[in-house]
């Protein structure tokens, strides 16, 4: 915060300093070479405070596997989450869908996709319906398989 002051105060007294000889410079060619100075004067007067204020301009490391890895797993829980809601939609709910993708030239493909579903429903049945519905083929097991 005290980088904050320091740096207000600098600007002010700056700009109040070139204000009154911005008045006093003659007209003509010699005005606009005073007016050159004191616009590099302004500018050094914004940047000059940065050189003692031990900030760290670093950029961190950007690791592209990383990336690519956290992005599979974004639309790993997308699709699941759309499956899940497909199987709600036609009534058949307490699922749960765990989704494996492969992403190449920008594409997705689904690798595997497993459904859970309750031992009360039929497995070949919603098989079926995600089929119909979204043209996946899914694996389905009953909970606790």
């Amino acid at each position: 915060m005290d980088f904050l002051k320091e740096w207000t105060y600098t600007i002010c007294i700056t700009l109040i300093i070139s204000v009154i000889f911005s008045i006093l410079t003659p007209k003509g060619n010699m005005g606009r070479f005073f007016k050159i100075i004191l616009a590099t004067f302004i500018f050094l007067s914004f940047i000059y405070p940065f050189k003692s204020a031990q900030i760290d301009f670093t950029l961190p490391e950007f690791n592209i596997s990383d990336a690519q890895s956290e992005q599979s797993q974004t639309y790993e829980k997308t699709v699941s989450t759309q499956v899940e809601q497909k199987l709600a939609e036609g009534g058949y709910s307490s699922c749960i869908a765990e989704c494996d993708i492969v992403m190449k030239d920008n594409e997705i493909f689904i690798e595997e996709l497993k459904v859970s579903v309750p031992s009360t429903y039929n497995a070949d049945e919603i098989k079926q319906y995600l089929f119909d519905s979204m043209g996946i083929n899914a694996e389905v097991y009953y909970l606790g398989e």
